[in-house]
Parts: structure tokens; sequence; C-alpha cells
């Protein structure tokens, strides 16, 4: 009861409450879905994480969420106190937006050779700065030019306090696997503090059941879904499993063992969250509940679906474990049953554009209406459309449709011939 009413207070006071460094930035408009209409602050009562959907859990799940968010309120408020004594310090009033960039990933040309330049160990250099001081990192950041400066915000798009930290777009398991390659090439035990904080946050973040939000501290609205959207539980769930593996030099064998432990309680997210309909194993929706683990909506524009190119990408990731067990066997055949049931024939999408063309694909839908299988997509209005040429305002800058389904069900086709089904 302690427990409880103290994470209740924290609730209220903690993040609602809080003052937040702010400014004027403008979005860049590729980006930006702060402001689309069904964007709630974090402070909102209509959560996915509302007290009056945990009061309602059993007691035992009721103290571990509690806990959950306990720590992710407090880590906010520490987050937040470090940031403002940072700009009173250097006689600011509001943070400056970090240079921004459209992504960041460890590119191809990126060979041992190239980690060895001193280009990549001042973009190594710039990372380490910008790590939040919760462990993990925000997203936009341009860290080819400068490292980040007294008062700068850890995120590129605007310099209101959002996104730190995050896993949307590949961030946070980017940087700590770019940092582990630096640190092969420069040995810098600036890299492996930083390394080593960063899978602490990463395991920080997992929730109770195992499941993954998009942003922790936790900022509400959509982000606090678990979130298979933009490849993250399977990004988090792969560097988990090299972690286990040895492959990162700057951990300890605790971190390991607990990273090893945190992935298999990742993959039984992914099992248990696989979408029945009608009693039989489909695919996965972009976003699920966190608490019901129910296929969920995002943006406006991200409705409640199956997903064709996260659930391809999750499929890959099962048929990439080396000895799955009867259960991920099944779900493998399941979802690659289902994608050959609801592949798009007769078009290509090049540019943001659906053409027809005879003979043209497979396509496979990016969202998927649950019960039908029929391809479903929508404007910043949220309502269902079924027909491409319908879309105005998010017809491009979302790919609404993929070819990329067609690899992962030749993988499975070789993968199958070593892992038959089970009767």
């Amino acid at each position: 009861m302690m427990l409880r009413s103290s994470v209740i207070a924290l609730l209220l006071a903690g993040v609602a409450g809080a003052q937040r460094p702010s400014g004027g930035g403008t979005p860049n408009p590729m980006d930006s879905i702060r402001r689309l209409p069904n964007y709630r602050p974090a402070h909102d009562t209509v959560t996915l994480l509302s007290l009056q959907r945990l009061e309602k859990l059993p007691p035992a799940q009721q103290r571990d969420w509690f806990a959950y968010i306990g720590r992710s309120t407090a880590e906010y408020a520490h987050d937040t106190a470090v940031m403002h004594r940072e700009l009173r310090q250097a006689h600011m009033r509001e943070m400056v937006r970090a240079p921004y960039t459209h992504d960041f990933s460890v590119k191809p040309y990126m060979t041992p050779a190239w980690f060895a330049t001193d280009t990549a160990r001042r973009i190594a250099d710039a990372i380490a700065s910008y790590q939040a001081p919760n462990g993990g990192w925000s997203k936009h950041v341009d860290f080819t030019l400068h490292p980040r400066q007294p008062g700068e915000s850890y995120y590129g798009e605007s310099n209101e306090w959002q996104w730190i930290s995050t896993f949307d777009n590949d961030q946070t398991t980017e940087e700590i696997h770019f940092l582990n390659l630096a640190s092969r090439a420069h040995a810098d035990s600036r890299y492996e503090r930083a390394i080593a904080r960063g899978i602490d946050y990463v395991l920080d973040t997992q929730y109770p059941n195992g499941c993954f939000p998009q942003v922790y501290p936790l900022e509400g609205s959509y982000h606090d879904a678990v979130t298979f959207n933009d490849n993250v539980a399977v990004n988090v769930l792969t560097l988990l499993d090299s972690v286990a593996a040895g492959s990162y030099p700057a951990v300890t064998n605790h971190a390991r063992q607990r990273a090893a432990a945190a992935s298999a309680r990742g993959l039984a997210c992914i099992l248990d969250a696989q979408v029945r309909v009608n009693g039989e194993l489909t695919a996965w929706g972009q976003q699920h509940d966190p608490l019901t683990l129910a296929p969920t909506s995002a943006r406006s524009y991200e409705l409640t679906s199956l997903a064709g190119l996260e659930s391809s990408e999750i499929l890959d990731y099962l048929m990439s474990l080396q000895t799955p067990s009867p259960r991920v066997v099944a779900a493998v055949y399941a979802g690659a049953n289902w994608f050959k049931r609801v592949p798009v024939n007769g078009y290509t999408y090049e540019h943001y554009v659906l053409t027809p063309k005879a003979g043209a694909g497979p396509l496979w839908g990016r969202l998927y209406e649950i019960g039908t299988n029929r391809v479903i997509m929508a404007n910043r209005d949220g309502k269902t459309l079924y027909d491409w040429n319908q879309l105005t305002d998010r017809r491009s800058g979302y790919g609404w449709y993929s070819a990329a389904p067609a690899a992962m069900l030749a993988r499975f086709d070789a993968w199958s011939q070593t892992h038959p089904q089970a009767p």
C-alpha cells in the first residue's frame, strides 16, 4: 500500500507537475507527430497505463506495474532536474535544439577500417556526449557536427522535452552498436562506460510482462504501447542476444546474465502478443496494449490492425533463433501461412506511388484489417480507407506497401526444411 500510494503521488505530481525545459522550436514537418489529432501529453488521464486500468489488475501484477511506473516517473524527474541545473549554470532559460538529421544507424560502409579513422572517433565522441542522464539516446541528432554543448537538447527535432530517450527510429540500440564497434578500434573508457550505461537503460525499460515501450521514461499516449513498429522489439532483443553471447566486452557477467533473462522474457512477449483470429494465430500489430496485449492504434493514421512489415521482421527474428522452441516454430508457421494468404498482386509501389501493372507483385500492405485481411490506411483524420487513391495528406512519407515479406517467405521456405511443423 505504501508503494502504491507513493506511485500515485508521483503520477499526479511528478510528470504532470514537473516544469519541463521547453522552447519555441519549429518541428520538422517530415517527422513531427507531436501535434497530430490523437496526441495526448504525458499527464493525460486517458492513457494505456492509467491508474484506473492498473487498479483492475491482480494484486501481484499491480505491485509490478506500480513499481515500474514509480521508477519511470522518478527517472523522468531526475532527467529534467539535471537539465534544469545545467540551464541555470549556463544562464539559459531554455534548451537549444540539437543539430538535426533524419536518421542515424551503422551503415554498410562503416567497416572495421572505417572505424579506425579519426572521423569515426569524432562521431563516437559525439554519441557519448549526447547520452541522456537515463542512459539512452533520443533521435534525429546529427552526430557528425559537434559534441553536445551545455544547455543543448538531446533531441534534434525540437527543444521541447520529449523522446528522451527512445527506441524509435532504431535509436539507442544503434548508438550502443556504433560505440561497441568504435571501442574495438579505439579503446576508450568513455565508450565502455556509455555502452554499459546504455545496456542498463535497455534493461530498465522492459515492462513487467517482458515487452518494451517506445519511449522511456514513459511519455503517455501511444508511446506507452508495446511497440513492434519501426522494429523496436526486434532491435532490442537482437541487442540483448548479442550482449548475452559476449559480443559486448564492456559489460559485466551480471549484465550478460540479465540480458539473457530479459531476452527470454521479450521472446515470451512476442509469442503472447501474436494475434488470434477465430482461434487461429496470424500476425502482430504495430502496437499492442501493454496490459492486455491486444493490438491498438498509434498515430492517427496508424490504425489498429495487423502489420505487414513489422510482422515480417518479427518472423525473421524468430527464424534467427538457434534452438527455437516448439512454440516458436508454431508461431513462425502460423505467421508465414498468414502472409501467404494476404499478398497484393498486379501493382507496383515506388516513391510512395501505387500503380496498377499486370503481372506485378507480390506486395503486402502495411496495415491489414483484423478479421477481413483487407489492406487499410488513413489520412491524418484517422478514418479507415481501403483505396490508396483516397489518401491525401498521408500519401507520401509513409510506406503503405512493401515487397520485403517476399524475402522473408523465401527464408521461411529454407528454414522449414530443418524445422518441421509439429503435428
